[in-house]
């Protein structure tokens, strides 16, 4: 039964980002301590103000940036309680595909004779064209966002 429950996970996991959009528009959310029903979230928040999981990512990279869900079925638990849920559209092609990498910015990012990837160089690349990322992790999949954005408070549908 573990074998099958990994199996299943995996075989969920293995979403591409096409998967998510909806006519070429991707459907974000993010949980917000903040109870309103319009909220702009900044980027530069994440330098001042991380949770546990945008400590670990901060580390990986200083980049500012907004973190995103896709999927509220892989919303972390830890994340929900206190919180508010928001929602926002965005065109998919105003987001870089950086599992796929079609442009090739992870493998230019790692300098010669290096063995790790910059994802501060990588994230500065992506924001010349565009304003954010899709990417996987290893339990869900996120869209980092590098400008300001407004999001709309969202009622979750069980």
């Amino acid at each position: 039964m573990k074998n099958y429950k990994k199996g299943l996970k995996k075989f969920l996991m293995e979403r591409n980002m096409s998967d998510y959009a909806d006519k070429a528009v991707l459907s974000l959310y993010h949980f917000s301590p903040v109870n309103k029903d319009t909220l702009v979230l900044d980027p530069e928040h994440f330098l001042s103000s991380r949770s546990t999981f945008s400590k670990r990512e901060y580390e990986k990279s200083q980049v500012p940036r907004t973190f995103f869900y896709l999927d509220l079925d892989h919303a972390e638990s830890i994340v929900k309680p206190g919180r508010t849920l928001y929602k926002t559209t965005v065109p998919s092609s105003h987001v870089y595909d950086l599992s796929k990498d079609p442009e090739n910015i992870v493998k230019n990012s790692v300098q010669p004779g290096a063995f790790f990837v910059d994802y501060n160089k990588v994230f500065n690349a992506i924001k010349e064209n565009y304003n954010g990322a899709f990417y996987k992790l290893p339990n869900f999949d996120v869209v980092v966002w590098f400008q300001p954005i407004e999001v709309h408070k969202h009622e979750e549908e069980l």
